[in-house]
């Protein structure tokens, strides 16, 4: 028998639209401009994020889920023509 992993009390839409927002504006930003460096929009945006799921007792695996949905949503990524233009965009 499987056991079901618990992800906690908080459904998975339990971080603020704004906050999700946020890292959205900021990583479609970053990576229109790459740099060597994240810009400080982004840093702030993850750090907002990191906080309020912290806050909101947001699992990390969730977080993890918030984070990589945010990612694959990103016109660049979701308009990449293969598997390593998609990897080449992340790294």
């Amino acid at each position: 028998m499987m056991m079901r992993h618990d992800m906690g009390p908080m459904p998975p839409n339990a971080l603020a639209q704004e906050t999700v927002d946020s890292v959205r504006r900021a990583l479609q930003h970053y990576v229109q401009r790459p740099a060597s460096e994240p810009a400080p929009e982004l840093r702030s945006a993850l750090h907002a994020l990191a906080t309020e799921a912290r806050q909101k007792s947001v699992a990390p695996e969730q977080l993890l889920v918030t984070l990589k949905r945010i990612w694959q949503a990103l016109p660049e990524v979701e308009h990449a023509h293969d598997p390593s233009e998609q990897t080449l965009i992340l790294q």
